[in-house]
């Protein structure tokens, strides 16, 4: 039976014969360290039995095709944080995004103006999400739709083909490194940083994660639930936009496939990192990990000869286990 001890100064608290002090401080380094050991696991067992894992080129791929897909899961884990599971439009979004700043660079205009129009179109594809999803749209529905609509638009318009850049003023940034390290991988850290700091240390943050937990208790208390909900697709639209700079600054085009099943990875490195599908829970850099976790168990299957039915259906199975098991301990009260 629980007991609280509250007499005299300095006395501590006994919940169920458990000390708080240790047991609080044990818990809550086992939650930080519980994302991150999957990828030492991993890595590891990898370069013990997978010829080829450790090789500097295979290295750099992994790290390459992690930082794309986690930073377009981090500004996506947004609106999984405020509770409306997630946009199922990440891919079309970039593909969009792609050939927005392509196109801007192939008629003349200067770098500054191709990110600046490009980062306004990705606000206006955001809020168009987030207004309908905030309206009471299922999100799902809402985006797939939109997804759609908005793909079909961009392969009509472009008439489906292939822009490439004759000069491409981003190539250092997609395609260089900086002191060995990928320069994508350098944005990628940069952004895990500013997205944790964001969700834990404003205002803005904790009221996307307050959102999430309980949206009419945080209207009751003045917040702007509706204004939030689309902030958040807004950012996740500004990841997809960040995406599709880098990768056009890697391969000097655009293309309708360019982003061909990014969607999923997104969404299954969200749940692989751990962050409530229910909203109000996680850091947006658990994120990144769970694609830095999908990222090495891709690489090391592609080195195994795997095809690639078997590479999505073994990632699948992956995120639907750890939400299983989510929603397990959550039903236990853990």
């Amino acid at each position: 039976m629980a007991a609280n001890m509250a007499e005299g100064a300095g006395t501590p608290i006994v919940v169920d014969g458990e000390t708080p002090g240790v047991s609080g401080r044990w818990g809550g380094w086992m939650q930080t360290i519980a994302p991150i050991a999957p990828i030492v696991v991993i890595f590891v067992l990898a370069a013990a039995s997978v010829p080829g894992f450790v090789s500097g080129p295979n290295l750099i791929a992994v790290v390459q095709a992690s930082a794309i897909t986690g930073i377009a899961a981090i500004g996506a884990a947004a609106i999984t944080i405020v509770g409306k599971f997630v946009s199922l439009a990440i891919e079309q979004q970039a593909v969009t995004l792609a050939y927005v700043f392509t196109a801007m660079l192939m008629v003349g205009q200067s770098l500054t103006a191709a990110i600046a129009v490009t980062l306004v179109a990705a606000i206006l594809l955001g809020a168009v999400q987030g207004y309908l999803v905030s309206r009471g749209l299922n999100p799902i529905v809402a985006t797939l739709a939109f997804g759609s609509a908005l793909y079909g638009s961009v392969v009509l318009l472009s008439d489906n083909r292939t822009i490439t850049l004759r000069q491409n003023p981003v190539a250092w940034l997609g395609g260089g490194t900086s002191w060995g390290v990928p320069n994508q991988a350098i944005v990628f850290l940069v952004l895990l940083v500013i997205g944790t700091l964001f969700l834990s240390r404003t205002r803005l943050g904790r009221q996307l994660v307050l959102t999430g937990a309980n949206p009419k208790a945080a209207e009751l208390i003045g917040i702007p639930v509706r204004k939030l909900v689309v902030i958040a697709y807004v950012l996740a639209a500004m990841g997809s936009a960040l995406v599709a700079i880098l990768v056009v600054g890697q391969v000097s085009q655009a293309s309708s496939n360019m982003f061909d099943g990014l969607t999923i990875d997104v969404v299954a490195a969200i749940l692989v990192g751990g962050i409530a599908i229910q909203g109000g829970e996680g850091q947006l850099w658990r994120a990144g990990v769970g694609a830095l976790i999908l990222t090495m168990l891709s690489n090391v299957m592609l080195l195994l000869g795997l095809d690639a039915g078997v590479r999505l259906l073994l990632k699948g199975a992956l995120a639907a286990a750890v939400l299983l098991t989510m929603t397990v301990m959550k039903g236990r009260g853990r």
